[in-house]
Parts: structure tokens; sequence; C-alpha cells
């Protein structure tokens, strides 16, 4: 098995280097695209799974496949983080054991010369994110996905937004570079990009944005919706 944390110092470097070029540009050519579950079916969410395509990819794109670390273009030792089968060929998931898996042993390492994203990155995996990993892959690190319900008329901050730009943005827009000088870690931060227009820039990729999030296919046309409702409503912290 390959040792990530053989390979943390030059994560490090990779990460401070990405953010004086502008951060976060994983440098993926073209995005990743494969058939979700495998067999080209669809199905409504199950609150009880956690789905590789819709809870763990986006975190794992935004949080760890960056330049000089886990990205397509160059991944370090052969570590890719930026599709399913380049996590599974990386050796790092056993699944249905998370506890033989290094991918889930680097996250909830104690030592900050060893976990993973390193600390020196400004990027850390919260305990939903971690506990979510763990629960894909007691469930068998599956390829899987599933068609979320969506509501556009429903776009509180607690309980839609805020999550949604955690999920998806924080990994670039956090730390102490964040991406183009824009964190969005708060509701103060979050609000003022929303209210400013350049929240909904990058989630439409106009304004000479590029698509957000980076090196993906965006949000679906429902969230963007509720994030456009919820900033025609002023923003509020609801």
């Amino acid at each position: 098995m390959i040792n990530l944390r053989s390979i943390q110092t030059a994560c490090v470097a990779g990460v401070f280097l990405a953010a004086g070029l502008g951060a976060c540009k994983h440098d993926i050519p073209e995005p990743v695209v494969e058939d979700p579950g495998g067999n080209g079916t669809t199905q409504p969410c199950d609150p009880g799974t956690v789905y590789f395509q819709n809870d763990i990819l986006p975190f794992l794109i935004a949080n760890c496949a960056q330049a000089d670390c886990h990205d397509q273009a160059a991944p370090q030792e052969g570590i890719g983080l930026y599709s399913y089968s380049s996590v599974m060929a990386s050796g790092i998931v056993s699944p249905g054991s998370p506890s033989s898996s290094e991918l889930y042993d680097v996250i909830t390492e104690d030592n900050p010369n060893s976990v993973m994203p390193p600390p020196s990155s400004g990027i850390v995996l919260n305990s939903d994110q971690i506990s979510m990993i763990s629960t894909w892959i007691s469930q068998g690190a599956q390829n899987n996905s599933c068609v979320a319900d969506c509501d556009p008329n429903q776009f509180t901050f607690s309980a839609v937004i805020a999550p949604m730009i955690q999920t998806h943005c924080q990994g670039c827009h956090s730390g102490a570079s964040p991406d183009g000088g824009l964190s969005l870690t708060n509701f103060s931060q979050i609000s003022a990009s929303a209210l400013n227009g350049s929240l909904m820039a990058g989630l439409t990729g106009t304004q000479g944005i590029p698509l957000m999030p980076y090196n993906t296919s965006g949000l679906s046309a429902c969230q963007i919706q509720q994030v456009q409702n919820w900033i025609d409503a002023g923003a509020p912290n609801n």
C-alpha cells in the first residue's frame, strides 16, 4: 500500500505554491465523468446511505485533488483523489473496513506531522466529512449515486446554503490563502459574496469567472436556483 504520510511535505509545498498562483487550481485537463453507480441508473437518495458521487467526491475534489497533491495531472505517489476509479486504484481503501483503509487512517491521525490534509494547508476536514468517509467505506466503498430531493423554494442559510458551500466550496475558499482571495467560511463572508454578485458569477460561470466548483460540471440547476432565491430574499442568516 502506498504511504500517504510520506507525501505530506510535498503536498504542503504544493498547496503554498498553488496559493501563490491563485490557489486551488486542480490542473485537471477535463472533468472526469463516470457512470454513477456503474450501471447507468439513478435512484432516490436513502438517508442511511453515503453516496460516493453525491457525498464523497465533491469534498475530495475541493480538499484533496489539488495541484502537486492528488490531482489528475500529477498525483503524488500515484494517489489520485479526483474520481472513483483513481481513488480505488490507489489502494488506500479497503471496502467494508475503515480501520484497514489508509484513506480513513490519515484523516483521523492525531499526529500533526502525519494527518491529511496537512494542517499547514489551512484545510481541515470536519467531523461530518470524516464520518461520511467511514460510513461509505463500511458500506462497501461503492461507486454509487442518487437523485437528491431538491426544492428551489427551500433555501434557508442554515439548512441549505451553508452545507452546500461547505461541501462544494470551502476546500478552495478557506485557510490562509483562499482561492482568489475569497474566503467562504462563515455567514458574513458568504453573504457578502452573494450580495456583490461574485458567488452567483462563479456558480454560473459568468462575468469572466470559471464555472465553480472548479473542474466540475457545476451544481445542479435546482441548487443554483436555491442560491439565487436566497440572494433575492436578501441573503438572510436564517
